[in-house]
């Protein structure tokens, strides 16, 4: 039989773990939503645009820069943002990780 103390460590671990779970779902879904949302714009950006033209060598960089490539820049500006959004979510859920792995193995060894 556990006592009370131990019964409410117990809980509260739990609670800490399905905390952890349901952020780790909320977090999959804003990436997913946000990876839909990036390919929706590529999409669109290519059926704006049309058929593309094949520019001279020179000329890529004005291209790249120029009124016509507007779809293709804000797109490639969404995706670094994804890029960066899910990096910084990777690394705090990776620190939380460590953090209670860390509280975990110092409970057990006393």
């Amino acid at each position: 039989m556990r006592t009370i103390q131990e019964q409410m460590q117990e809980i509260t671990s739990r609670k800490a773990y399905y905390a952890a779970r349901r952020e780790a779902r909320r977090l999959t879904q804003w990436m997913t939503g946000l990876g839909a949302l990036l390919l929706i714009a590529l999409l669109f950006a290519l059926e704006i645009k049309g058929p593309a033209r094949q520019p001279a060598a020179s000329t890529l960089g004005a291209t790249i820069l120029g009124p016509e490539a507007g779809g293709y820049v804000i797109v490639a500006l969404l995706a670094f943002a994804l890029g960066i959004v899910a990096t910084l979510a990777t690394q705090k859920r990776r620190k939380m990780n460590q953090s209670r792995t860390g509280a975990e193995g110092k409970e057990q060894t006393k």
